[in-house]
Protein backbone atom coordinates (compact mmCIF):
# COMPACT_ATOMS: atom_id res chain seq x y z
CA UNK A 1 0.00 0.00 0.00
CA UNK A 2 1.27 3.46 -0.92
CA UNK A 3 0.00 6.20 1.37
CA UNK A 4 -0.04 9.96 1.57
CA UNK A 5 0.24 10.98 5.22
CA UNK A 6 -1.46 14.08 6.55
CA UNK A 7 -0.34 15.71 9.80
CA UNK A 8 -3.72 15.18 11.47
CA UNK A 9 -3.21 11.43 11.40
CA UNK A 10 0.50 11.64 12.27
CA UNK A 11 -0.16 13.70 15.40
CA UNK A 12 -3.01 11.43 16.51
CA UNK A 13 -0.80 8.38 16.11
CA UNK A 14 2.12 9.94 17.96
CA UNK A 15 0.20 11.60 20.79
CA UNK A 16 -2.17 8.69 21.15
CA UNK A 17 -5.77 8.06 20.33
CA UNK A 18 -8.45 5.66 21.48
CA UNK A 19 -8.58 4.25 17.96
CA UNK A 20 -5.08 4.15 16.46
CA UNK A 21 -4.84 3.19 12.81
CA UNK A 22 -3.83 -0.50 12.64
CA UNK A 23 -2.18 0.15 9.27
CA UNK A 24 0.33 2.62 10.74
CA UNK A 25 3.75 1.69 9.40
CA UNK A 26 2.38 -1.20 7.31
CA UNK A 27 2.75 0.71 4.07
CA UNK A 28 5.10 -0.16 1.23
CA UNK A 29 5.77 3.52 0.55
CA UNK A 30 4.68 6.74 2.23
CA UNK A 31 4.64 10.30 0.94
CA UNK A 32 3.88 13.58 2.65
CA UNK A 33 3.94 17.22 1.75
CA UNK A 34 6.81 19.30 3.08
CA UNK A 35 4.03 21.04 5.01
CA UNK A 36 3.62 17.99 7.26
CA UNK A 37 6.67 18.75 9.41
CA UNK A 38 5.57 22.35 10.00
CA UNK A 39 1.96 21.33 10.69
CA UNK A 40 3.10 18.68 13.18
CA UNK A 41 5.43 21.07 15.00
CA UNK A 42 2.77 23.81 15.13
CA UNK A 43 0.34 21.34 16.67
CA UNK A 44 2.97 20.07 19.13
CA UNK A 45 3.73 23.65 20.20
CA UNK A 46 0.02 24.42 20.62
CA UNK A 47 -0.40 21.30 22.77
CA UNK A 48 2.51 22.43 24.97
CA UNK A 49 1.28 26.02 25.26
CA UNK A 50 -2.24 24.86 26.15
CA UNK A 51 -0.83 22.68 28.94
CA UNK A 52 -1.70 19.36 27.30
CA UNK A 53 2.01 18.50 27.00
CA UNK A 54 4.84 19.46 29.32
CA UNK A 55 8.26 20.49 27.99
CA UNK A 56 9.68 16.96 28.19
CA UNK A 57 6.69 15.46 26.37
CA UNK A 58 6.94 18.19 23.71
CA UNK A 59 10.63 17.46 23.18
CA UNK A 60 9.93 13.72 22.88
CA UNK A 61 7.10 14.41 20.42
CA UNK A 62 9.54 16.47 18.32
CA UNK A 63 11.90 13.49 18.17
CA UNK A 64 9.05 11.25 17.03
CA UNK A 65 7.96 13.79 14.39
CA UNK A 66 11.49 13.78 12.97
CA UNK A 67 11.50 9.97 12.87
CA UNK A 68 8.29 9.99 10.86
CA UNK A 69 9.61 12.70 8.51
CA UNK A 70 12.78 10.71 7.88
CA UNK A 71 10.79 7.53 7.18
CA UNK A 72 8.59 9.00 4.42
CA UNK A 73 9.29 10.65 1.09
CA UNK A 74 8.79 14.38 1.60
CA UNK A 75 7.28 16.04 -1.47
CA UNK A 76 8.33 19.68 -1.90
CA UNK A 77 5.75 22.43 -2.24
CA UNK A 78 6.64 23.54 -5.76
CA UNK A 79 5.32 26.46 -7.81
CA UNK A 80 3.27 23.90 -9.75
CA UNK A 81 1.69 22.60 -6.55
CA UNK A 82 0.89 26.14 -5.41
CA UNK A 83 -0.58 27.04 -8.81
CA UNK A 84 -2.81 23.95 -8.77
CA UNK A 85 -3.81 24.62 -5.14
CA UNK A 86 -5.09 28.04 -6.23
CA UNK A 87 -7.52 26.41 -8.68
CA UNK A 88 -10.99 25.11 -7.85
CA UNK A 89 -11.64 21.72 -6.22
CA UNK A 90 -14.84 19.64 -6.26
CA UNK A 91 -15.54 20.41 -2.58
CA UNK A 92 -14.84 23.34 -0.29
CA UNK A 93 -11.30 23.18 1.14
CA UNK A 94 -8.97 25.58 2.86
CA UNK A 95 -5.55 26.66 1.65
CA UNK A 96 -3.52 23.97 3.42
CA UNK A 97 -5.95 21.26 2.34
CA UNK A 98 -5.71 22.53 -1.24
CA UNK A 99 -1.91 22.24 -1.08
CA UNK A 100 -2.23 18.64 0.12
CA UNK A 101 -4.67 17.85 -2.70
CA UNK A 102 -2.44 19.51 -5.28
CA UNK A 103 0.48 17.45 -3.95
CA UNK A 104 -1.55 14.26 -4.40
CA UNK A 105 -2.40 15.30 -7.94
CA UNK A 106 1.25 16.05 -8.73
CA UNK A 107 2.36 12.67 -7.41
CA UNK A 108 -0.21 11.03 -9.68
CA UNK A 109 0.18 13.09 -12.85
CA UNK A 110 3.91 13.81 -12.84
CA UNK A 111 5.32 10.75 -11.06
CA UNK A 112 2.59 8.13 -11.75
CA UNK A 113 2.21 7.47 -8.01
CA UNK A 114 -1.32 6.98 -6.74
CA UNK A 115 -1.59 7.16 -2.98
CA UNK A 116 -4.25 6.14 -0.54
CA UNK A 117 -4.98 9.13 1.70
CA UNK A 118 -4.16 8.66 5.40
CA UNK A 119 -5.81 11.55 7.23
CA UNK A 120 -8.03 12.34 10.19
CA UNK A 121 -9.28 15.47 8.38
CA UNK A 122 -12.80 14.71 7.13
CA UNK A 123 -12.89 17.67 4.70
CA UNK A 124 -9.56 16.72 3.14
CA UNK A 125 -10.67 13.10 2.81
CA UNK A 126 -14.03 14.07 1.27
CA UNK A 127 -12.27 16.24 -1.31
CA UNK A 128 -9.66 13.56 -2.07
CA UNK A 129 -12.34 10.90 -2.50
CA UNK A 130 -14.29 13.20 -4.84
CA UNK A 131 -11.12 13.35 -6.95
CA UNK A 132 -10.76 9.56 -7.13
CA UNK A 133 -8.39 8.91 -4.22
CA UNK A 134 -9.20 6.27 -1.61
CA UNK A 135 -9.13 6.28 2.19
CA UNK A 136 -6.05 4.45 3.51
CA UNK A 137 -7.75 3.91 6.86
CA UNK A 138 -10.40 1.73 5.17
CA UNK A 139 -7.97 -0.19 2.96
CA UNK A 140 -7.47 -3.86 3.77
CA UNK A 141 -4.21 -4.55 5.55
CA UNK A 142 -1.71 -7.04 4.23
CA UNK A 143 -1.56 -10.12 6.35
CA UNK A 144 1.47 -12.30 6.74
CA UNK A 145 1.26 -15.29 4.42
CA UNK A 146 0.57 -18.55 6.20
CA UNK A 147 3.06 -21.39 5.73
CA UNK A 148 1.91 -23.90 3.10
CA UNK A 149 2.24 -26.81 5.52
CA UNK A 150 3.71 -27.68 8.88
CA UNK A 151 6.66 -29.27 7.12
CA UNK A 152 7.59 -26.01 5.41
CA UNK A 153 7.21 -23.95 8.58
CA UNK A 154 10.37 -23.34 10.60
CA UNK A 155 10.67 -25.64 13.61
CA UNK A 156 12.04 -22.90 15.85
CA UNK A 157 11.84 -19.19 15.51
CA UNK A 158 14.56 -16.84 16.58
CA UNK A 159 13.94 -15.19 19.93
CA UNK A 160 12.22 -11.88 19.55
CA UNK A 161 14.17 -8.81 20.52
CA UNK A 162 12.79 -7.31 23.68
CA UNK A 163 11.01 -4.03 23.21
CA UNK A 164 12.98 -1.05 24.40
CA UNK A 165 11.63 0.64 27.51
CA UNK A 166 13.58 3.83 26.80
CA UNK A 167 11.26 6.75 27.39
CA UNK A 168 12.59 8.41 24.22
CA UNK A 169 11.32 5.56 22.06
CA UNK A 170 8.04 6.15 20.34
CA UNK A 171 5.07 4.10 21.55
CA UNK A 172 4.23 0.97 19.59
CA UNK A 173 1.50 2.74 17.64
CA UNK A 174 3.97 5.47 16.70
CA UNK A 175 6.47 3.18 15.01
CA UNK A 176 6.80 3.75 11.30
CA UNK A 177 8.25 1.63 8.59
Amino acid sequence: MTVYLDSTLVIRQLVGTKNPWPGWGAWDAAYASALMRTECYRTANLLRLSGKLDDEQRARLGTWIERVCKSVTIVPVTDGVLQRAADAFPTAVGTVQAIHLATLLELKSVHDITCLVATADDELLRAAESMGFSDALKAPLKSDPEPASKESAPKESAPKKAASKDKDDAPADAASK
